[in-house]
């Protein structure tokens, strides 16, 4: 991975740690990027949610099972910046 994608999937990966930390009302601190999002406590409702934000914030148009499909937030931030998200 190229300096510039590892920027943009680190960029991606904190503004999802922000967003996972609201959903939860939790610090952004709490949230790790590596443990899988259904072990943090985001149910099905919240990932659709997340789904929405990316594509509304982000303009990913991504499926609704990409939290399973991509358990972590780390997951989720290189598969959409490395050209899988729309």
């Amino acid at each position: 991975m190229n300096s510039m994608m590892s920027t943009e999937v680190s960029d991606l990966a904190d503004w999802l740690v922000g967003k996972v930390a609201a959903y939860l009302n939790v610090s952004p601190a709490a949230v790790d990027a590596d443990i899988p999002l259904a072990d943090c406590g985001i149910d099905s409702a919240m990932s659709l949610s997340l789904c929405a934000d990316l594509q509304c914030e982000h303009g990913f148009e991504v499926e609704t099972t990409i939290v399973w499909d991509y358990p972590t937030i780390n997951a989720i931030a290189e598969h959409l910046v490395g050209g899988q998200g729309g």
